[in-house]
Order: C-alpha cells, then structure tokens, then sequence
C-alpha cells in the first residue's frame, strides 16, 4: 500500500467539534520542553494570551515564534500533557463516520466503486488497494490510523508532555472527558468585570448594588455594592464628572491634570545630553540655536491652542507606519487615540499626547495611558523621518520615565513589532513579558491596546532623584 504524506485536516478539526475539548480549557505552546506561550480553547479557535484574540491553532504557533514550523497540533498541549493532536486521535477512535462524511473515492487509485471505509478516517479504499483478502469483520482501521496510532503510544515519553503536565501511571484523555483539567470558569470574567468580585453581572438601569462605575484614570470596573462592602466608597447616586477609586489613583490623576496646566516645559541640563552628544558626534554647532522642550497632551480635551500639535503629532504617526484601523468600522485607531474617542469599545479617553517639541515644532511623540500605579503603556511612538538620530526620541522616552517615576508607577508596557524589538530591549532595556506576567497584567487592566505581529515588552520604570522638570 503507498505511503499516504496527506494531511488529514478533518482529524484535527475533532477538537474544536461539540464533545471535543471543552471550552476555556487551558492551553499552551512548548518547544524543548519549555512553555513559550499560553492561551484557552473558545469555540473554534485558541485566544492567546499575548494580544487577548482569538486565533487559529496556527496563528497561535505564529505568536509563539515558530512559524516555520507547522504543526501547531503537536506543540500545543493541555494543562495535563495531552497535545492536540493526540486527543484528536483519541477522538477519531470514537467517531463514527456516515457515508456522507467519507470519501467516494478510493485514496490509492482515486477510482469509484465499492469501497471499505475506515472506522477511524473519513478515507474509503478499494479491498484490494487496501491489501486485502477479504472484507473485514468489526471496526477497520486503514494503515495510516494504525501507523498514527502505533506513534502516538510514545507520547508520554515526550518531553513537551511531562514539562506540561502528563503524570505517568494517569490517563490523560480519561482526565480531559470527565472535565478533570484546568478550565477557565468564565471566559469574559477572566478579562474583565469588576475588580472586586470578577463578577461580570451589572443593572441595566436605575441605581443599586449592581450598577457598574469606572475609574477614570485606571479604568477598572466596580460594582457600587462591592464598593460599599469593601469600604472603599459609599455611593448614593453616579458621580458627576470624574470618579477616582482610591487615593493612588487621585494623586495620578491630579499630577497630570497639573502637566497638562503647565504646559511647555523647557528640560533639564540633564535630559538634554543626549541631544548634545548626538550633535557633537555629527559635528554640528553647540545647541545655542535650539529650544528644546516637552510637553504632555490630552487630545480629549483639545484646545484651539493645543490641536495644532496633535495634529503634528497625528502626521508624524502617519508618517511612521502603515494605516492602523480598525478591522470592522474602517476608523483611523491613531486619530481615535490621539483624541481620545471611543471605537468599537476600545476606549481610549485615558490616553495622553507625549511631545518633543524642538524650535515650536513637534519632532516626536509617543501616546501614554496611565492604569494605576502597577502599570503604564506606550502603545505607539515615532520621530520624524527628517529627525531619525538626533536622539529625541531617547530624550522624550527620559521625560515619559520621569513623569511616570515622579507619580510612582512602577511598570510601562509597550506593543513592539518584530523588526524593533532588539532596539527596545537593547537601548531601551525593556524584555519580553512572559505569558504567566502577562496574563497577570490583563487581570488588573484589560485595556491594553496590541496589535497583529507584535510582542509585548516591558521595564521596570526607574528611580528618578531629579523631580522638578523647570531649569
């Protein structure tokens, strides 16, 4: 009988059928025995728990930086050691195929006729294509299961299996349909709800111990009743204007209210060696000539004296990258964010407009989102094509980290495309956010903003001894 190459996309697509694996359970992506990324099964699809989207086993094996390899069945396992391409085996076993589902075809010579249909595979054969004298008696399984099967006895040997959980002596497909593996409870909960009781409940109407309130500077959601339970607040009504949930929270939101009145603000002698060195190096003048300053933006509350900047600062995004928009509506994501408007329920109110501005002209920016003091995100920057190594960049970065040390924030976050990643983590000291930190940065803020083909990357936002940014 030839040897059968073909792959059998039906097999797999057993997991993601009803009676399959169960929603939420937990899944992850191993190489050499090491987890490389983590996600849970939704429907027909795995929601990674690097961009919190659901995507295809495939794409799952693209975020986990192994492209070229695929067979995102065998690198992803369950929390207890089973790959998916062994469950899917486990469950072909069990499937019973009808004529309908089978091929019409003989696989071997690709004739008609009377065929013998495997009990494991969609496949039908020819008696003889199959090699055989007679017509069995009982289930019969083509020599491409048996072959599949016979591998698939070594799996518990495998080192990705026992890194991700399989104990020796335990059946782990026994495990997995009696619901005896890591589920998440409630999908939507994991993500979002509020931020006392995870719970996703809410009144749609009137005012009760259900009604939903937002942070507006964490933009954590709470329920009134969990508030009052957990003496944090005792509300009688919704606040009119801004509602802060505790005092971190109101110091940061007073500080940057208090930058923003400001305004321009000329840089310390400090901040502004970088620019000097990058001068010295290109063997220009000294910066007698240039003014140097920074400033900090809300694009929600635009003024006549501020939208010329953040239209400067729109152009330089424009400038810098492909069009960022959102899949369904078409809207431009970098005017959304910038102005702070709403798409689609990504909210972006909370987003500041960071500035370098040298000479009155904007030379660099980056948007700033500020979730408490546990985390901080800049989810796109750019510099000027015509100002690309004056180090400006390196200098607003210095103003962002001062601000962010000032208000004692302590981690910033940032989206970074595969081709940069090397530049934020070996100029920027920044690394790579391992899924478990991730998963835990998403429980207290599920707003970052990720796009497609990018890692998250964080730092540590370090001391600063120098507060006060006026000369």
């Amino acid at each position: 009988m030839p040897k059968m190459k073909k792959k059998d996309h039906r097999l797999h697509r057993l997991v993601f059928e009803e009676n399959g694996l169960p929603d939420g359970t937990e899944v992850a992506y191993y190489a050499g025995g090491q987890k490389l990324l983590e996600g849970f099964k939704r429907g027909s699809g795995i929601v990674c728990r690097c961009c919190n989207t659901e995507i295809s086993p495939s794409q799952f094996e693209v975020h986990a930086g192994w492209a070229s390899r695929k067979k995102p069945y065998a690198y992803i396992y369950t929390s207890n050691g089973v790959s998916l391409h062994e469950l899917s085996i486990s469950l072909s076993k069990g499937k019973k195929y009808s004529a309908n589902d089978n091929d019409d075809l003989c696989v071997v010579c690709w004739d008609g006729g009377n065929l013998l249909l495997c009990d494991g595979c969609p496949r039908a054969f020819h008696k003889e294509c199959a090699s055989l004298s007679s017509i069995p008696r009982g289930d019969w399984y083509c020599q491409f299961c048996q072959n599949m099967f016979q591998r698939e006895k070594f799996v518990a040997y495998n080192v990705n299996a026992f890194a991700a959980g399989r104990v020796e002596g335990v059946d782990p497909i026994e495990q997995i349909t009696k619901r005896c593996i890591r589920i998440v409870k409630d999908i939507d909960a994991e993500l979002s709800g509020c931020a006392l009781c995870r719970g996703v409940d809410f009144s749609r109407s009137g005012f009760g111990p259900r009604t939903i309130i937002l942070c507006d500077q964490c933009e954590k959601e709470y329920h009134i009743g969990c508030l009052r339970d957990h003496k944090m607040a005792f509300l009688k009504e919704l606040p009119k204007g801004n509602w802060l949930c505790c005092n971190d929270c109101t110091r940061i939101h007073s500080t940057l209210e208090n930058v923003l009145v400001r305004g321009d603000e000329r840089l310390p002698e400090s901040l502004l060696a970088v620019i000097k060195k990058k001068q010295e190096v290109k063997g220009l003048d000294p910066m007698n000539d240039i003014d140097v300053k920074w400033r900090l933006l809300s694009g929600k509350n635009a003024s006549p004296e501020t939208r010329p900047l953040l239209l400067e600062a729109i152009s330089i995004f424009h400038e810098c990258f492909d069009p960022i928009v959102d899949a369904a509506s078409g809207r431009d994501l970098i005017r959304a964010m910038v102005y702070g408007k709403s798409v689609r329920g990504q909210e972006f109110g909370g987003m500041y407009c960071a500035l370098l501005i040298v000479n009155s002209s904007v030379v660099s920016a980056g948007m700033l989102r500020i979730f408490g003091t546990e985390i901080a995100e800049l989810p796109i920057v750019a510099t000027s094509n015509s100002h690309h190594g004056k180090g400006y960049f390196q200098t607003l970065s210095s103003c962002i980290e001062r601000l962010l040390a000032f208000m004692k924030v302590k981690n910033l976050v940032l989206p970074a495309a595969e081709e940069a990643q090397s530049i934020w983590t070996d100029k920027f000291g920044f690394s790579k956010i391992k899924p478990d930190q991730l998963a835990n940065y998403r429980r207290n803020c599920n707003q970052f903003v990720t796009f497609q083909g990018t890692n998250m990357l964080h730092k540590t936002v370090p001391p600063c001894r120098i507060i006060n940014t006026h000369p």
